[in-house]
């Protein structure tokens, strides 16, 4: 933590502390002790694990985050707490932002692993006492070629932007925006970047207009698809030898049942496993409903999206039954 209490209960910084003080922490009022060197920036730190409300081994890219986050909203014209309590929920964001239209903000840069459970508890807690919140996240969260649950959970939407996430760079001091986030099944994911250095243009880049289009598969990533599929089908292993086994009960041929379910072009990060899973289970049993292993989101309800993929696909099932 960056802040505690001196032991006439005056709020010090790390910067400004000096070792031969004692010091306190602001919420459970044990006591810390100053942390300083040439590779950590300064910081305090409990003597025990005892505080319920202040993490632990905070690393470097965590304290230097917070501070520029403070100096980035306060560019912006909002007014910033850094470590403030909360004891309406019993929380400590990394930052308390009230923004130029009087709005608060309880602002999180995650950098250590999170359960989904933690984070809907943390939500929660923002929530019961009336504060939005904001999840920017540091470079263990990083995307690269899947979409893992404990990434996938901090997504958001945006209308002009799509499914997106928001990251930290302490060192190189911008956000970068990951955003059009589209999955395709046996691919890697596909994603734009975005940077800034400016709250302002951040909030203006998602106002901004423009129309979200699902790309479509390349010549190139049919093949490697093709591939993969073929690999799957050889080795017959998990899904794929379920799949067999469905098309041969119901005396379907599994290359046309795998043609007919297979997606021509990418779609949103709605689902932890590939798509063709759930739609040859539906095609090859149309009067119940599978099982589908949807991402579990806590920013964004992913219902509505799943109901449209499935109406989508039914319709089109439909149609090729009745025109072929």
């Amino acid at each position: 933590m960056l802040y505690a209490l001196t032991k006439d209960s005056k709020m010090i910084t790390a910067k400004a502390a000096t070792k031969e003080q004692k010091y306190y922490c602001p919420s459970c009022h044990e006591p810390v002790i100053l942390r300083q060197g040439h590779y950590y920036m300064a910081h305090f730190a409990h003597l025990k694990r005892t505080c319920g409300t202040f993490s632990e081994g905070e690393t470097n890219e965590h304290l230097r985050g917070k501070k520029l986050l403070a100096t980035f909203f306060r560019a912006f014209g909002a007014r910033v707490k850094l470590e403030a309590y909360l004891p309406g929920s019993k929380q400590r964001p990394d930052l308390l932002v009230q923004l130029p239209d009087q709005q608060l903000l309880a602002l999180e840069y995650q950098c250590a692993p999170l359960s989904l459970r933690k984070l809907q508890k943390r939500s929660r807690g923002y929530h019961d006492v009336g504060l939005a919140e904001l999840w920017i996240l540091g470079n263990n969260y990083r995307l690269k070629r899947s979409l893992p649950q404990q990434v996938a959970q901090f997504m958001r939407w945006s209308k002009n932007r799509g499914f997106y996430l928001i990251y930290l760079d302490p060192i190189k001091a911008y956000f970068e925006v990951v955003y059009g986030i589209q999955k395709a099944d046996f691919l890697p994911l596909k994603y734009q970047y975005w940077r800034t250095n400016d709250v302002k243009k951040l909030k203006a880049f998602f106002a901004t207009p423009q129309k979200i289009r699902l790309k479509h598969l390349s010549l190139s990533e049919r093949k490697k698809q093709k591939y993969a599929l073929a690999k799957q089908i050889y080795y017959s292993t998990g899904a794929m030898r379920k799949l067999q086994q469905l098309t041969y009960q119901k005396r379907l041929k599994l290359t046309a049942v795998i043609d007919d379910c297979l997606a021509l072009n990418y779609s949103y990060p709605l689902y932890r496993t590939a798509t063709l899973w759930w739609r040859t289970a539906l095609y090859c049993d149309q009067f119940s409903r599978p099982k589908i292993p949807a991402y579990e989101l806590v920013f964004v309800d992913l219902k509505p999206f799943i109901e449209q993929d499935i109406d989508n696909f039914c319709k089109g099932l439909a149609f090729l039954k009745k025109n072929f």
